[in-house]
């Protein structure tokens, strides 16, 4: 189409299109124009593809915070999911606790078996840890966080393995009676 310029309802169009998330190609066969006429448009104007979904998706979650601050029923609510995702967490990071400390060493397909369950847990550990640093916001303070300490790792003897699984036995242990006494 040389030679034609957009009219000023169709540059509106081109960027709105675009910054929904619309492909050059859909917007130029959708509008009537070339492809490249929709992408110097998007050029001049900064418009990129899907800025609009997450400008959204941000604003909708600044609202929802914004509602839950000023609502304290729904601040309750998010308390009390927060709560029951954390007792989740503490409970998968018991019972893979659990499970280590009964892994069998003898039968080498019982520890593959017993080694790809225990990594489901820490797996959905993972996630459920994950929605509850993104939902709280937990994840963008992270990055103000200082140095992560060091990870230290080291071969162990027998005895060394013996006396750490004694000293978690006493601490699973401990937990459960004081979870007794909390029931």
């Amino acid at each position: 189409m040389p030679g034609k310029h957009a009219t000023l309802s169709q540059i509106k169009q081109i960027i709105a299109l675009r910054e929904i998330g619309a492909t050059r190609a859909v917007i130029a066969s959708e509008i009537g124009v070339s492809i490249s006429t929709v992408s110097r448009i998007c050029k001049r104007f900064g418009s990129c593809k899907g800025r609009l979904q997450s400008k959204l998706l941000e604003d909708s979650q600044q609202q929802l915070i914004n509602r839950m601050n000023n609502d304290e029923t729904l601040h309750v609510e998010a308390m009390k999911l927060l709560a029951d995702d954390l007792a989740a967490s503490r409970i998968i990071r018991e019972k893979i606790a659990e499970a280590a400390l009964k892994l069998d060493l003898s039968d080498p397909d019982m520890v593959a078996a017993s080694l790809r369950a225990l990594n489901s847990a820490s797996s959905a550990l993972a996630t459920v840890q994950k929605i509850g640093r993104v939902a709280t916001g937990a994840d963008k303070l992270s990055e103000a966080l200082e140095e992560l300490p060091e990870l230290t790792i080291s071969v162990m003897t027998a005895e060394d393995i013996e006396a750490e699984r004694t000293k978690q036995r006493a601490q699973v242990e401990g937990r459960s009676e004081w979870l007794m006494t909390q029931s």
